[in-house]
């Protein structure tokens, strides 16, 4: 077999590879409204976990052998984000409803301001799931937060599957997830 007729086979097994993790879910399930966040967000889909920089963990700290074999919600937030707070009910639901199923569900509360309200938004909103702090912005940053509430999922294998997700959007993908056999 010819060298150019090798690697027409193997970039088109990376790009179906990338379209089963990058693309598998519909772009209009994401707040993705600029192209720009799509492609950023894309461009973490389909790899390892990215570090996350927090601190002041509330209601119990998330390490990395917590996650292992794990389906994984990172939430994204800001303590002055209406979707935010309005979508912490929906989250205590899905932690009650599936975490015994194999789903770690945390918050990381990000944004230049407001992360001094984190234990006070903890209490009066009844999070029932851990949740840390970002005080420099890295896990922001390394994670391409342009919007709140920013879910990424990873899967029990600790590779992320979606960036950007909308909270209507999540417990599908958690089902999906939950279904496909640990490692």
């Amino acid at each position: 077999m010819s060298k150019g007729r090798l690697a027409l086979i193997a970039s088109s097994l990376i790009l179906i590879s990338f379209r089963i993790c990058a693309g598998e879910f519909p772009d209009n399930w994401t707040w993705d409204d600029q192209p720009k966040f799509r492609a950023d967000h894309a461009a973490i889909e389909g790899k390892p976990i990215r570090a996350l920089s927090v601190s002041g963990w509330i209601g119990g700290s998330v390490k990395a052998e917590d996650m292992k074999g794990k389906v994984v919600v990172i939430d994204f937030y800001a303590t002055w984000c209406g979707p935010c707070m309005n979508a912490i009910p929906h989250n205590n639901e899905l932690v009650a409803k599936y975490k015994d199923k194999g789903l770690l569900l945390f918050g990381v509360c990000t944004d230049k301001s407001g992360q001094e309200k984190m234990a006070e938004v903890v209490k009066t909103h009844d999070m029932k799931y851990p949740t840390a702090a970002d005080p420099k912005l890295i896990s922001e940053k390394n994670w391409n937060v342009h919007y709140y509430p920013t879910y990424a999922v990873i899967d029990r294998k600790g590779i992320v599957r979606v960036v950007g997700l909308t909270p209507d959007h999540l417990e599908a993908v958690v089902q999906k997830l939950l279904a496909e056999p640990a490692p």
